[in-house]
């Protein structure tokens, strides 16, 4: 069991970190030619993204306390996994619209961010402020140098990596950041090399390792207060909160960037979460319910699936009578 934790930090802060390059990449791309290129329009998801995390921890705060269940777990209905949610998207590849795919990348890069300050600031992990400066420092090096020197600025990244992993701050930030300063035309090629890897092995090896740990589960569990409340805040409140969020934010920006039923849509990926969940569920000091909050976090799960392809469904017939009734 040692040697899975371990295993667990290893791929969460080191391989994982490259899924999240190809997300910064992704990003960057849609934030200059894709959705996004109209001024202020990546702010849309990362309201949406607010949205997605204040109402879930309401409506869980709100039944826990009803059902006398523990309220310090409000955090974990709140986070979405990127990797997972991005995988689910993957499997409903012919349904969907790569607008969809460049909101939802946004939204959860947000939603992660938020995760990790909320960390930081409730949980009081300690920040090393030095750290930061120099790995600043050093991305916008690796920003000035990539185009014309890639395999100096490679080694730059990888001691960037280095410095800002005890930082206080989770490492996939990093990844993220050195993904924007990459052009994605010019990055087509590392693109290419780095997707087989982070499919085939890095997203595989991040689910074996998050769910490698002692489950110790019995019915009652099932029916227990902390798991119908985590079910109902994640399921309910999470697109919920991203719909009406990015919906109030669309009409403020008086630019509709992703349809209604897309935005749900977006919203049922958002209810995939795992390890940040749990991480939240082992920081909540929940003493002998957190078996409970982990059953929850893992149940949701195949409920989370179960909503998105009924909410992809529901978006073909829709899409496939407009396109009958147009003719």
């Amino acid at each position: 069991m040692e040697f899975m934790d371990t295993a667990r930090d290893w791929v969460a802060t080191g391989p994982l970190v490259l899924f999240f390059f190809l997300a910064g990449i992704e990003l960057r791309a849609e934030l200059i030619d894709g959705s996004f290129k109209k001024k202020f329009s990546f702010l849309i998801p990362f309201f949406a993204a607010l949205g997605g995390m204040l109402l879930p921890a309401f409506i869980y705060y709100a039944i826990a306390k009803g059902l006398g269940a523990p309220t310090s777990a409000w955090g974990v209905p709140m986070a979405t996994d990127l990797p997972l949610a991005l995988l689910a998207l993957t499997i409903l590849n012919t349904r969907v619209s790569n607008r969809i795919r460049g909101f939802l990348l946004a939204l959860a890069i947000a939603d992660d961010l938020g995760s990790i300050v909320l960390i930081a600031l409730v949980y009081h992990h300690h920040i090393d402020v030095a750290r930061l400066v120099i790995s600043t420092i050093m991305i916008i090096v690796f920003w000035k140098l990539a185009p014309r020197f890639p395999i100096i600025a490679a080694l730059i990244a990888l001691v960037a990596w280095g410095v800002f992993k005890d930082s206080g701050i989770h490492p996939t930030v990093i990844g993220v950041l050195l993904g924007l300063c990459i052009n994605h035309n010019e990055s087509k090629w590392l693109v290419r090399k780095i997707t087989p890897l982070v499919n085939y092995l890095v997203i595989p090896a991040f689910i074996i390792t998050t769910l490698w740990i002692p489950w110790n589960f019995t019915m009652a569990l099932v029916t227990s207060p902390i798991v119908v409340a985590l079910i109902v805040a994640r399921l309910v409140g999470k697109p919920l909160g991203i719909y009406i969020f990015g919906t109030f934010a669309m009409k403020i920006a008086r630019h509709k960037v992703i349809a209604g039923r897309d935005l749900f849509l977006v919203g049922t990926l958002g209810t995939i979460g795992l390890s940040v969940s749990m991480l939240f569920a082992n920081l909540a000091e929940l003493g002998q319910e957190l078996n409970g909050a982990l059953f929850g976090v893992l149940i949701t799960l195949p409920l989370a699936l179960l909503l998105i392809l009924v909410s992809a469904q529901i978006l073909k017939v829709s899409r496939i009578q407009e396109r009958n009734q147009e003719y």
